[in-house]
């Protein structure tokens, strides 16, 4: 019996372990097995990023790269040969430029890896200051009626949303730092604040919420009345409310990595999501497969760091049961004050809405960046549109694919998050791979479906959620009267139903309502990459991707829709921030 147990227990420790090497194969292989899959011709794509657009694809010119390259064999047999170069350290050479493959990784990593460096230390100090002001809040008396806003306001804008104004504020209207380039260390200061603003604004949310559940405990009341010092407590709280966070840490510092990309482009630093990006288009397999090998690994590796650090901070209570939490909940605040402003930004957003569907989006009915008037009050974009008009009229569509997106990504990072003993490879290299190089593979598998975008966007967005969901559950289980329930004849399903769904929901569903805002304007941002909506539809992402050249001169292209979704962030936010 001893020996069926301990095998059991053996089988349970290297099924995550199983499930890493399986998806990190899986990845890799598919990458390798694209052009077959998508029918792609990768000779084209390899001929222009060689010789320029303006290059005539000639049947000879075409016809000398397959025979170069040997793409006249199977992508199966290039795969083979490539995983066995790759286990000698070996990962080839560049279809495009062919240099080694491991030299430009290891110096594009280098580069990301210092970026990724500077944005977490920003991170930790702006957290630093969010906990600070809730702990400020409890001492005071105020903790139920102090509010997350500038937090909500954070994780609704995306990171090159953030760096192109960062780069209007301090490049072009101070002049205090450059714009562009990755020369001294003045270069580092806007892309770094680009990545650490969203991830302070969502890590400080969360450890908010989760601080909040601790500080009522009654455990809180029985130190204060054995006059256990504040600065004790304080940092036992912290503790607790960290304890199942730290595998969100571990998502962020995987994300200011590999999802980097966008900021690399903008600020024209030489990073390894750059070096990915430009190898999806040119269809530069080897870098594409050695790139993302690197960031998939690092990915694992962070993940199991912080799912060791999680259980080292539970201690014996994980085996014990003798972890004692209150439950969080999830229900419409009862602060009037929040409660009036959620419905008085809702109501803005209605009349908003319904002013805007009077007038056409679609002519080009005014001057080239009109500025704004009673007759247009948003201005007119660089073709003579209506921006009221525009922005008004593709709020619905916009907040429609964004809602669903979001309940999507919720319900997969539910059923997958309660399951990782099977899913955690899934779930860590999900989040390793770039959205934008996600949207680029998914719009080649595809062939640029209308529904490719949402399906790139669902593909990274559940992960999150679903590594959040894992370490709510492993606190849940360490609870005492979860660990006797089997001992009571309690059936797994009415254990998850009664005991640990009610302990994992609530601030589960907090973090996906956090998320929405990001997740609606990462879905509609790919259009730029012909993905989902295309012009002239005036869907949001495409209104910021059009209106940012001119953003000077006709800001409320890129602004309006910006604070729409800002607006909808803090208005949910406070509809259910108790």
């Amino acid at each position: 019996m001893l020996s069926a147990v301990g095998g059991r227990i053996s089988l349970e420790q290297a099924m995550p372990w199983v499930s890493r090497v399986f998806f990190l194969a899986f990845v890799v292989v598919l990458v390798g097995l694209m052009p077959e899959f998508a029918g792609i011709d990768p000779s084209q794509s390899i001929l222009r990023a060689r010789s320029g657009h303006q290059q005539l694809l000639t049947a000879e010119a075409l016809q000398s790269i397959r025979d170069e390259l040997q793409l006249d064999r199977s992508s199966g047999e290039r795969l083979w040969d490539w995983l066995s170069n790759a286990m000698h350290g070996d990962l080839g050479t560049s279809w495009v430029d062919g240099s080694p493959v491991v030299d430009g990784i290891w110096h594009t990593a280098s580069t990301s890896f210092t970026l990724m460096a500077s944005a977490l230390a920003l991170t930790v100090i702006f957290c630093s200051i969010a906990f600070l002001y809730t702990i400020l809040s409890w001492r005071r008396g105020r903790l139920a009626s102090s509010h997350n806003s500038l937090s909500s306001v954070l994780v609704a804008l995306p990171e090159y949303v953030i760096a192109s104004m960062l780069i209007l504020v301090f490049a072009i209207w101070l002049q205090w730092l450059p714009p562009y380039g990755w020369v001294e260390w003045k270069n580092l200061w806007l892309p770094s604040l680009a990545l650490a603003l969203p991830a302070s604004g969502l890590l400080s949310r969360l450890l908010s919420d989760s601080l909040k559940r601790v500080l009522n405990e009654p455990w809180v009341i029985t130190w204060l009345s054995a006059n256990v010092s504040i600065y004790q407590i304080t940092l036992f709280a912290l503790k607790r409310a960290m304890s199942n966070l730290i595998p969100q840490f571990s998502m962020v510092i995987i994300g200011l990595t590999g999802g980097a990309v966008a900021v690399e482009m903008i600020f024209s630093i030489p990073g390894i999501g750059r070096l990915l990006l430009g190898a999806t288009k040119s269809q530069d397999l080897p870098v594409l497969q050695g790139g993302l090998l690197v960031l998939l690994v690092f990915s694992i590796a962070i993940s199991c760091i912080g799912i060791l650090l999680q259980k080292i901070v539970l201690g014996k209570a994980l085996s014990s049961g003798k972890l004692i939490s209150s439950q969080s909940s999830f229900r419409f605040t009862r602060n009037k004050w929040k409660r009036l402003g959620s419905v008085s930004i809702f109501l803005f957003i209605i009349v908003f809405v319904g002013l805007a569907t009077l007038y056409d989006p679609y002519t080009s009915q005014f001057g080239r960046l009109v500025s704004p008037s009673l007759g247009i009050p948003l201005g007119s974009d660089a073709i003579g549109r209506d921006l009221f008009a525009r922005v008004g009229t593709g709020m619905l569509s916009t907040l429609q694919g964004g809602i669903l997106a979001t309940v999507l990504s919720l319900l997969v990072g539910i059923a997958l998050g309660l399951y990782t003993r099977y899913s955690q490879g899934l779930i860590e290299i999900t989040k390793g791979l770039p959205y934008i190089i996600v949207g680029l593979l998914v719009a080649g598998l595809t062939g640029m479906s209308p529904h490719s975008a949402l399906i790139a966007i669902v593909v990274t967005s559940w992960a999150p959620l679903a590594a959040h969901c894992s370490s709510l559950l492993l606190e849940a289980k360490a609870q005492p009267y979860v660990h006797l329930a089997p001992t009571w004849g309690v059936r797994s399903w009415d254990m998850y139903r009664h005991y640990l769904l009610p302990y994992v929901l609530p601030p589960l569903l907090r973090h996906a309502l956090l998320r929405l805002p990001v997740i609606t304007l990462s879905l509609t941002s790919l259009s730029f990459i012909g993905l989902g909506v295309k012009p002239p539809e005036p869907e949001w992402g495409l209104l910021i991707a059009e209106n940012l050249p001119y953003i000077e001169r006709s800001p409320f292209g890129v602004i309006a829709p910006i604070l729409g979704l800002v607006l909808l962030g803090i208005a949910v936010n406070l509809m259910f921030d108790d």
